[in-house]
């Protein structure tokens, strides 16, 4: 289990992100290359010919995005399906780093065989290069997705606030689901709506009907639930639960961690502790009607 901190970076688990990271890292990686010569700033020899240092500089460039496209991915599907925190994504990134080292020290000392370069000073050249290489485009990308999802969730705040000060609005009485093909497929009052609770692929809705609890079956993930701004009412406090923070009477600290005692239902909704600082600060900041 994690440490602290829910506030992973949304664009390192979504496709679109990823791939857009990727090309931006690609095309800042090249553009610097070919700004100091090809070769010349990744160059581990003197004597390539001119011809040779692009060759040597693609199969350089193309080799470290193949890993750094597998780490991403790998990554991804990591966050998918296990709770972490920065510090791990920052081991996660370290170890990329030096990987992507290793292998491109290896082939520079097969592609430099001739010349008798000496390992240990072939692999600090081409990590400072890596580094060098890698370090502008890193920033840039991580502020640009940073930047964004800083205002996606200003936007959910402030529906959310709308919502909760929505008056006699009677669009905001009902809360609405579609499923992966955005498909309207559930409605129901938003006060009837206990918890979401994650299910592979699908998502349990839980709900009030007729005094009774039921449930739904939704074909959609709670991923895309948690990132949807459909729902500013739903409150992400687990990896497999979302509330509804109409129907929540009171958050109380338990031996093992957080609860979320609902107002309706039989059950207490548990707070992991990525979500923990998440979860307090919303209701610490929530004004008393």
């Amino acid at each position: 289990m994690q440490k602290r901190h829910n506030n992973i970076p949304k664009f390192l688990s979504e496709k679109r992100s990823i791939w857009l990271f990727l090309l931006s890292v690609l095309f800042f990686a090249i553009l610097f290359i070919l700004f100091y010569k090809p070769a010349g700033f990744m160059r581990t020899s003197e004597l390539l010919s001119p011809w040779n240092e692009y060759i040597y500089t693609a199969i350089q460039v193309f080799s470290g995005f193949i890993i750094l496209l597998v780490s991403r991915i790998s990554l991804a599907h990591f966050l998918q399906r296990h709770e972490t925190d920065f510090s791990g994504i920052a081991l996660w990134i370290a170890l990329e780093m030096i990987v992507i080292t290793l292998v491109l020290s290896v082939i520079a000392s097969l592609l430099n065989a001739d010349e008798g370069l000496d390992f240990v000073e072939l692999l600090w050249r081409v990590a400072v290069n890596i580094i060098k290489i890698l370090f502008i485009p890193y920033v840039i990308t991580v502020l640009i997705f940073m930047l964004r999802d800083r205002r996606h969730q200003i936007d959910t705040l402030s529906k959310r606030i709308e919502n909760m000060s929505g008056g006699n609005d009677m669009s905001n009485d009902n809360m609405n689901f579609y499923d992966r093909g955005g498909k309207l497929v559930f409605s129901t009052r938003r006060s009837n709506v206990l918890y979401i609770e994650a299910a592979d692929n699908y998502s349990n809705i839980h709900y009030i009907n007729e005094g009774k609890e039921e449930t739904f079956i939704l074909h959609n993930s709670m991923k895309h639930l948690d990132i949807s701004d459909n729902y500013p009412n739903l409150l992400r406090c687990h990896k497999s639960y979302m509330v509804n923070i109409d129907n929540v009477k009171l958050l109380r600290k338990e031996k093992d961690g957080l609860l979320l005692e609902l107002a309706q239902g039989a059950r207490s909704i548990p707070v992991s502790r990525t979500y923990n600082e998440k979860v307090v600060h919303f209701f610490a900041s929530v004004p008393e009607s």
